[in-house]
Formats: structure tokens, sequence, C-alpha cells
């Protein structure tokens, strides 16, 4: 009896599955790569290196005023020294996402899934700092949470604008929308992605439940990407239709104490929301 003989039957994968685009090979190898206890800082930066427009592109993004290093960084290996495996980790996968899109960000309403996205990255950094997480760790995974979304949006530009304009003119539930015309939703497509792509399992959680509302009552990564998204909506960065319905007093309480407080008034971080996306934006000019 052959191990195909005991293997269940794989169901068969959704149409619109079959049809993404591939993610590029360099910032999968390097995820699996840093995930490890035992990361070479110069076998990273050599992989990084041996594309030359990807790494271009890294070093733009650290030099940005994003970062606010108060030295120049030469050299792949010299941003690892100044910013560290895991922020280093947060601006390939920036870098792979934006990339990944390609072209499609010249239209407004798929450039707000990109820039709902990138919101939820920063507010993701702020929460799991004040909750003791790690910062960069919860940048990474508020950048990633959306990751079938934007391969969706990648792959059928057209169609997932159809969705959005949908949303937006009759607030109906994109989830069950991606569905209908799918197959399958963001959140499924996402987890799918995860494990195709060879990227650390321990996104799976944060991708798959982000728009769940059960609470687990441990204030753990997924709890800060489902907070952060939010307060993305609420703070005027939603993918589409209102801002969201949840109101800002039900949020407060899953958030850390330092938090609430500077949240109150959530004018000024909007506007220091929107001058860090404004920033990430400039460095791919």
């Amino acid at each position: 009896m052959t191990t195909q003989d005991v293997m269940p039957e794989q169901p068969p994968k959704p149409w619109a599955v079959a049809k993404l685009q591939p993610f590029p090979p360099i910032a999968a190898r390097l995820m699996g790569m840093v995930a490890t206890d035992d990361v070479v800082f110069q076998k990273v930066a050599e992989m990084i290196r041996a594309d030359t427009v990807f790494s271009a592109e890294v070093l733009r993004l650290a030099n940005s005023p994003l970062l606010g290093c108060r030295r120049t960084v030469l050299s792949i290996l010299h941003a690892i020294a100044i910013l560290g495996v895991e922020r280093l980790k947060s601006l390939v996968m920036m870098v792979a996402l934006r990339n990944h899109m390609g072209g499609v960000l010249q239209e407004p309403s798929l450039l707000r899934c990109w820039r709902h996205s990138l919101a939820c990255a920063f507010l993701c950094q702020e929460i799991g700092s004040a909750g003791w997480l790690d910062r960069d760790q919860c940048y990474t995974a508020g950048l990633l949470h959306d990751v079938g979304r934007l391969a969706l949006l990648a792959a059928f530009p057209g169609e997932y604008r159809g969705l959005l304009e949908a949303a937006d003119e009759t607030g109906g539930d994109l989830l069950e929308a991606e569905r209908e015309l799918f197959e399958i939703d963001h959140c499924a497509v996402g987890c799918w992605l995860i494990t195709e792509w060879g990227l650390p399992e321990d996104f799976l959680a944060v991708v798959g439940t982000h728009h769940a509302e059960t609470r687990s009552g441990k204030f753990d990564v997924a709890a800060t990407v489902r907070a952060a998204c939010h307060m993305a909506n609420i703070l005027g960065f939603q993918v589409a239709g209102p801002a969201d319905s949840k109101p800002l007093e039900e949020i407060m309480p899953e958030l850390p104490e330092p938090l609430r407080r500077r949240w109150e008034q959530p004018d000024a971080a909007m506007i220091e929301l929107a001058h860090n996306i404004n920033a990430v934006e400039c460095s791919f000019l």
C-alpha cells in the first residue's frame, strides 16, 4: 500500500486560487531563513543582494524618513546591523507585497486596500509595543493580515474593483461577496498562501481570524491585529464602505492601558498614521 492510498483525497482548489500570482521567491526564502533561532546575518545579506532591484528598494526604504536613521544605510548588512533582523524582515515583506501588486495600485479603490494594510501595520506596531509584544513582529503581522485580499486584487483587479464599488454603494459584506464571486474569501486565500509560500505558520492565526469577533482572553499578536484592523477603519483607512460600525468605546477595553488615553482623541492618531503611510509611498516613487 502506498502513501497515496492512505492519504485522504484533497478537495479541488477554488478556481481563483489556481490563478493567483507567485510570491517573489527571495521574500519567501528570506522569511524561512530568519524564522530560525540561528540566523546568519551574512547569509541573509547575500540573499537580498542577489536580487539587485529588490536590494535597492529595501535600501531606499531603510533610508526613508519613516525610520529616521541618523546615519545613511549603505548596505544590506549595514541595515541588518542598524535595524535588526525583525525590522529588516518587515521591510522585505513590504517591498515584496508592493511588488506583488504591481501596477494595480494606480486604481484609487485598490490603493485603499494597500493603505489599509499599511495602517494596520503601523497600528499593530504601536499596540503591540504597548502590550509588551515584539513591535516588529506585530508590524509584519499587520502588514500580512490582508495578504489574501491583496493577492486577489493583484490577480483580478477588475473583478475586485467591482466588489469594492458595490460595498461602497450598499455597505454589503465583502467576505460574502468574495465567496460568491471567487468561491473563497480573502481570509481562506491568505491561509492558503501562507502555507503555499512557505511563510512562518505563526501568521496563520492572524490571517485566518482577523475578522473574528470572539475574544480569547489573551492579548497576543492575533488580538493585536484584530484591534488594529478596527482602529484603521475608525481612523478612515477602511477598505470599502463607511467607517467601522464598531464604536471606539467598544475597542478601547481591548487595548493596552497606555493607548486608551492617547486615542480618546483620535484626530492626532489619524494625522500621524497618514504621515507614516505617505512616507512609505514616497519611498517607492
